[in-house]
């Protein structure tokens, strides 16, 4: 196990700047996911710390020792890819045992490491097999053991679940997170799912454009996004974000709206202008609008099985929120909203940085 540090990383490609003034620590045994869209640079990142690619500036450390001038195989890592890459021609035993082999590991050895790596992941039945007659998720869990029987210090994963249908993705984020419970190894890796980030990590890191936005655990990340960015971002269905300016008593929305804030959450806005966020599980409907705090024309709900998502007009905006499976609203009929102040959310409309 290691615990990386990342020194002001920086990384160009000709002219064009990848990842500016990236510091960083993750810690000895912590499964730590990079997410951000695509070319917000988590995958250069992660190859920077594999040793696939060099930093432009900035140190990169093992334990407290640089690892900037280290080869690859002189890191003691283990990259798990979104393509397996497996050899056609071998078996499972056969590919799983590659890398030991390539160690010159004693055959006594390399028998050992292979079955009891291959029982961890349930693959001992298919010891036999070539790649070919096995399933993706199989073939994704042989790739796993092929990096989990080196033992090495630090695993590294680049999206190795995006080619797998949706069923076999939870699958496997459930084998990955009992895996790491029991190697207890420091995991680092990439996804732009934020569903996967969320689900996965003890830590996480948010990128975009080459910077690093918000770091913390999950919890930490979803209740306080530092941005509008990250707000929007991380959560499913995202956060709706509405457009106001501070007046005596609250924000006043388009069209007048005034939502009522506490004094002291108002005396910390340093400007008029203000973006209000709202998580669309604490937009609270109501089929019927009277009693309600607000009146809203509900236009769309999309059932998800187990809850709603429902969009409505509110403020001259279409928002969404989640509701229960037994509301009963109907599109292009009104309905009550109740909003919890303590639940919302500001942000600087110019800078875009969190309110507290």
């Amino acid at each position: 196990m290691a615990e990386v540090r990342l020194r002001g990383i920086t990384k160009r490609f000709g002219e064009k700047e990848i990842l500016r003034g990236i510091d960083l620590t993750i810690e000895e045994g912590v499964f730590f996911t990079l997410v951000g869209p695509s070319g917000c640079g988590k995958s250069t990142l992660l190859n920077l710390i594999a040793g696939l690619e060099s930093p432009t500036s900035g140190e990169i450390l093992f334990d407290g020792k640089s690892v900037n001038d280290l080869a690859p195989k002189e890191r003691d890592v283990a990259v798990v890819f979104q393509s397996y890459a497996l050899y056609p021609h071998m078996t499972v035993y056969e590919n799983i045992a590659f890398p030991l082999r390539m160690r010159k590991t004693a055959r006594a050895d390399i028998d050992r490491r292979v079955r009891e790596t291959s029982d961890l992941l349930g693959l001992a039945p298919l010891l036999a097999q070539r790649p070919a007659a096995l399933s993706g998720g199989q073939r994704q869990r042989v790739a796993l053991g092929r990096a989990i029987v080196r033992q090495p210090r630090l695993f590294l994963f680049d999206e190795p679940l995006s080619n797998l249908d949706a069923r076999l993705r939870i699958e496997m984020r459930s084998e990955l997170k009992r895996l790491h419970r029991r190697l207890q190894a420091t995991m680092i890796y990439v996804t732009h799912d934020q569903a996967e980030a969320m689900t996965l990590s003890d830590r996480m890191a948010v990128l975009h454009q080459g910077t690093i936005q918000q770091e913390g655990t999950p919890k930490e990340i979803y209740a306080k996004p530092a941005n509008l960015f990250v707000a929007e971002f991380i959560g499913s269905p995202p956060m709706n974000l509405l457009p106001g300016r501070r007046v005596a008593g609250g924000i006043e929305l388009v069209r007048g709206d005034l939502f009522r804030l506490a004094e002291e959450r108002l005396a910390a806005v340093p400007s008029e202008e203000i973006i209000l966020g709202i998580r669309p599980e604490d937009l609270h409907l109501s089929r019927w609008p009277q009693g309600a705090e607000r009146t809203v024309e509900v236009v769309l709900i999309e059932s998800i099985g187990a809850e709603l998502w429902v969009e409505f007009i509110w403020g001259g905006r279409t928002l969404r929120a989640i509701a229960p499976a037994d509301f009963d609203g109907t599109p292009g009929e009104e309905a009550g909203l109740t909003i919890d102040p303590n639940r919302v959310h500001l942000f600087d409309s110019k800078k875009g940085n969190r309110i507290e």
